[in-house]
């Protein structure tokens, strides 16, 4: 026998239900906090690499923020982890072999380290004062996550990829620089605008970055008049240095999302990585949230790797389309651009790298050697927080290169 519910409670289970999926992505509204650390560390100077050890966990100290409060359960620390310490690996800079862990402490400056095996954490290492469950500001490292969800937008439907992004923002409709800028070519990362110094610090400004004017507005600055005038070079964008045309990218994807750009991180990816610590997100005085502005705790970072790994696999219908994972991972043609200090045949596509060597590994790479690599063939992520003193050098990214192959073997067996 078939027992029927009555209309009104199962229209009041149905409201139930979708009240509860969309509180699991309300962010609650963070006011600015005391903008000081210790006596020594305020706006003027937080950013500063010499501060990035305490600031980065410590962001809405310094700016407004949207948090979202954990929504499940913190795992305790894996009972049995691989030792990763003492695996060999060659140090690039004087080509001696030393054990792992000085070069994590003394090369990369490493912070923090978490490695996924088949989805298990199977080694995990904090140092120099971070702790597992701080959400830590990504800065540069955004930006390939958002060339995600731009991808994720495009196969749903809600953008599409060959229009001019002034179709997205009408506010920007009298900006000739961008009407032949289509969303493809702005998640492509492939060509940007030249920016004078002088326009990186007033955009930094306008963000609220360095100054805490009531005034400040990210969208106002974005769409001044002229201010997309700028020269457009086919060159690819410089590997790790965030710039406009990542705010630009964020004002479009809420504008075709019609929903808060934290929201919509939340309800396409974060909520199916289950989260287990806080979620931050920098805003400008307005309340709009920074391209630059999300921070993770170091596990839910990695988990954000183990989603692409597993959307290669899954045949459930995952929102993270095939063909983007597979782009990531095709081959590189003979004449690709090479990049100095990795594998041969390493380039950049849609902000992650594909990596040259061995095959079906990608890797998002921020400043200062914080990176996420993924090995799609053994399911291995590995999630990097640090903080190494200036740009990202040929001898930071053959590091990074060194410390990825030397966890592979010291957590994945020999075949497998």
């Amino acid at each position: 026998m078939i027992h029927r519910l009555p209309v009104a409670l199962l229209a009041l289970l149905i409201t139930t239900g979708a009240g509860a999926a969309a509180s699991g992505c309300d962010f609650e509204r963070v006011p600015v906090g005391e903008q000081k650390l210790g006596a020594w560390i305020d706006k003027s100077n937080w950013l500063s690499i010499e501060n990035q050890r305490l600031s980065l966990s410590a962001g809405a100290v310094f700016m407004p923020a949207w948090r979202l409060a954990p929504g499940g359960e913190a795992k305790a620390p894996a009972g049995k982890q691989r030792p990763v310490d003492d695996v060999q690996a060659i140090d690039p800079f004087d080509g001696r072999r030393r054990n792992l862990g000085f070069l994590l402490d003394s090369r990369l400056y490493a912070d923090g380290l978490v490695v996924l095996r088949n989805g298990r954490v199977v080694a995990e290492r904090y140092r120099n004062g971070l702790a597992p469950d701080q959400p830590r500001l990504l800065l540069e490292a955004s930006r390939p996550l958002l060339n995600l969800l731009g991808a994720m937008s495009v196969s749903e439907g809600k953008l599409a990829a060959e229009r001019s992004v002034v179709r997205y923002l009408p506010e920007l409709a009298a900006a000739t620089g961008l009407r032949k800028i289509s969303l493809q070519r702005l998640l492509e990362n492939k060509e940007y605008h030249v920016w004078t110094p002088d326009d990186i610090e007033a955009w930094r400004r306008a963000g609220g970055w360095s100054t805490d004017a009531p005034d400040n507005s990210i969208r106002t600055w974005l769409s001044a008049p002229g201010r997309w005038d700028t020269t457009l070079t086919e060159r690819e964008a410089p590997l790790f240095g965030a710039s406009p045309d990542d705010d630009l990218l964020a004002w479009t994807l809420a504008e075709g999302n019609a929903m808060p750009l934290s929201r919509l991180f939340c309800e396409q990816l974060l909520s199916r990585a289950k989260p287990e610590h806080a979620v931050l997100w920098l805003s400008d005085a307005q309340g709009i949230e920074l391209a630059s502005g999300l921070g993770l705790s170091l596990r839910d970072f990695a988990k954000l790797g183990q989603l692409l790994v597993d959307a290669r696999s899954s045949r459930s219908g995952a929102r993270i389309p095939r063909w983007f994972v597979e782009t990531l991972l095709a081959p590189s043609g003979l004449r690709s651009a090479e990049i100095e200090g990795l594998a041969k045949g390493s380039e950049q596509r849609y902000g992650f790298v594909h990596l040259g060597g061995a095959r079906n590994r990608v890797a998002l790479i921020g400043a200062h050697g914080t990176s996420l690599y993924l090995d799609f063939d053994k399911r291995l992520v590995i999630a990097l927080y640090a903080t190494r003193p200036g740009e990202n050098s040929a001898g930071t990214l053959a590091l990074l290169e060194q410390t990825w192959k030397a966890i592979g073997r010291a957590v994945v067996a020999p075949g497998e």
